[in-house]
């Protein structure tokens, strides 16, 4: 899955032996992997449904359907 270029990479990248080292197994680890590739952005996620959340109230207040 690639990674929008609007994006930082996440600074909390934990390496595969770092992983071994707190007692994950390779099963454990390649599955972590892949939920890392599905979901790269995971904390992004409220911030952006917010975000269209407010810019939908900010229409519905310029179309005069929202008062003060």
């Amino acid at each position: 899955m690639p990674v929008p270029m609007s994006l930082p990479t996440r600074v909390d990248e934990v390496s595969d032996s770092a992983l071994e080292e707190q007692g994950f197994s390779r099963d454990e680890i390649d599955q972590l992997s892949l939920l890392r590739e599905m979901y790269p952005y995971i904390e992004y996620t409220d911030s952006r449904r917010q975000w269209h959340r407010l810019r939908f109230v900010k229409w519905l207040y310029n179309q005069g359907q929202l008062k003060k």
